[in-house]
């Protein structure tokens, strides 16, 4: 009986200990993050520099409406100039960097092998990692998405009618948009993972998200416009530029499906925390 009391007591406080594991590990991941002055800086001045380019943007369109043609009147897309897509190239390419310094800090300060010894589960760590990363960018996106879709409405409602946040199609414009955050934060820490360099990790993670929209739509050598444009339309931005896109005057030739522009985000985002997650275990810190 006293062996099987123990045994039990042993096995009841292992699966105690289990959850609350878990927790502590994202509670960790959280002081991380949170800690560091710089996070609630940038994050911070995405939020108001987004909502201000809406503003400026609304107000733009909203002073021009009387000069545009009979067509544009017709078929308007407030959508077009509140998720500007050059404009939010740079929250992409910033939410990559802030998503790969989580990765490249650690290694650059040591405080990887740190962590590790505390709990040498390599993977559990990882996953921690990218869900605290993932949630913390997704309510960024959610709060850009729906702040900037409201300070538009807020200026144009009086000149460009009919919409609101019950327009079909701007749910989707929010929901794309409260993705692509965190899908490239994603792809920010799996390039971290594998260069585990930081000067060279935010100069791919740059390039990824700032030149490489650009340069698939440049003449490449042994690719066809067709070839190029399919290349293109894997990328996140131009997944997010197509669910972004709610006037039909708006699609151009070669613009991808919405289920495809899906499809393409869910898979950068499950391959990158595949070798976020994965490749630590096979090598040193």
């Amino acid at each position: 009986m006293t062996t099987l009391a123990t045994t039990s007591t042993a096995a009841t406080r292992r699966g105690a200990a289990g959850p609350a594991r878990r927790r502590d590990l994202l509670g960790a991941e959280w002081i991380k993050l949170w800690s560091l002055r710089s996070t609630p800086v940038v994050l911070g001045v995405l939020l108001v520099s987004y909502l201000y380019l809406a503003y400026h943007a609304a107000q733009l369109a909203h002073d021009s409406y009387p000069t545009w043609p009979a067509f544009a009147k017709l078929d308007p897309d407030p959508a077009h100039d509140a998720f500007d897509f050059p404009k939010f190239l740079l929250l992409m390419a910033t939410a990559g960097t802030i998503g790969a310094m989580t990765v490249a800090g650690e290694h650059a300060s040591g405080l990887i092998r740190t962590t590790l010894i505390a709990v040498p589960a390599r993977g559990r760590v990882m996953l921690a990692k990218v869900t605290v990363v993932s949630v913390v960018l997704a309510v960024l996106g959610l709060l850009i998405g729906v702040g900037c879709w409201g300070i538009t409405l807020a200026v144009v409602s009086d000149r460009i009618t009919g919409f609101s946040f019950t327009t079909p199609g701007i749910w989707r414009v929010i929901t794309g948009t409260t993705v692509v955050v965190p899908v490239c934060g994603l792809i920010g820490m799996a390039v971290a993972t594998l260069i585990r360099n930081t000067a060279g990790t935010v100069f791919a993670v740059l390039a990824f998200f700032l030149v490489g929209p650009l340069a698939v739509k440049a003449p490449l050598p042994l690719l066809s416009a067709n070839q190029r444009a399919d290349l293109g339309n894997t990328l996140p931005a131009y997944a997010w530029g197509r669910l972004t896109i709610m006037s039909h005057g708006r699609l151009v030739e070669h613009v991808s499906s919405i289920p495809a522009a899906w499809t393409s985000l869910t898979l950068w985002a499950l391959v990158s925390v595949a070798i976020t997650v994965t490749v630590l275990r096979h090598r040193d810190v």
